[in-house]
């Protein structure tokens, strides 16, 4: 039984190789704990026994299924072209939401099966984002307690040693824009600061590509006005934990804590 990758499904600067899939006879094991995997949901594609897989075309890369798929079905799969394997999925309707991106997903493993056991998927942080250099710090029109958040991101992101702080948003590759109203997608069009009235209730982060204004990311926390400074270190927490999940340990697990879903809750009304 053959299972190859619909070509259909690459992404844009994002190639992918042909999946090829065999009959596992390694022994049953239990299901590993929750953990994260990344790479990217794509389409499989199954043949008869006996049909040869196709050898992949110049610069493709093979990768071998965990397990096979039905004869002649269409599923969707992890493939992880880092280490050189694809995975199937318990759920197809949640994965199939998710076609053609590259995410992360929390969940457990069936090393009998290849299967894993989905309890979440989130889409992965645009290379934009993992590839930047300098950030520059912009607070989006913040009075009272919403002024501790310039200082207080300053402050966390210094720690963390990962970004260049820059002064001119123009000059910088990402601008961290911390506001107390939900971003409007305006910036690089709008006519100085938002004019929006402000109860500072909220705080909203929003990583956002100064050469178009389009966010790569966001997040809020409502916390009321006491507590900016410390809404602000979180949210920057959390986009560290996306950033390092797969080098970091630590984040990783601080990752898998913030972001899993019980799975009896996920499966309601299916």
């Amino acid at each position: 039984m053959s299972c190859r990758l619909d070509s259909t499904f690459q992404m844009k600067n994002v190639f992918l190789g042909v999946v090829v899939c065999a009959l596992s006879s390694a022994p049953a094991l239990f299901a590993q704990k929750e953990q994260v995997f990344l790479g990217q949901i794509t389409q499989c594609t199954c043949a008869g026994q006996s049909e040869h897989a196709t050898m992949p075309d110049h610069g493709e890369t093979v990768m071998r299924c965990a397990a096979p798929c039905a004869n002649g079905a269409i599923k969707y799969v992890l493939a992880d072209t880092k280490n050189k394997v694809a995975y199937q999925f318990d759920r197809q309707d949640f994965s199939k939401a998710f076609a053609a991106q590259n995410v992360l997903v929390i969940g457990s493993l069936d090393q009998s099966t290849g299967t894993i056991h989905v309890n979440n998927i989130l889409p992965d942080l645009p290379p934009k984002i993992k590839r930047a250099k300098t950030i520059s710090i912009v607070c989006d029109d913040c009075p009272r307690g919403m002024a501790k958040a310039k200082a207080a991101a300053f402050e966390e992101l210094t720690a963390w040693k990962r970004f260049m702080i820059v002064s001119d948003p123009r000059n910088a590759d990402l601008i961290f824009l911390f506001s107390a109203n939900p971003y409007l997608g305006d910036y690089v069009t709008r006519d100085g600061p938002d004019t929006r009235v402000v109860h500072v209730q909220t705080a909203y982060m929003n990583v956002i590509d100064p050469r178009n204004g389009i966010s790569l990311w966001g997040d809020s926390e409502r916390v009321g006005s006491w507590f900016i400074a410390s809404a602000t270190k979180d949210l920057i927490d959390e986009l560290r934990e996306w950033m390092e999940v797969d080098v970091s340990p630590a984040e990783r697990q601080l990752f898998l804590k913030r972001n899993r879903i019980i799975k009896a809750a996920a499966d309601t009304g299916k």
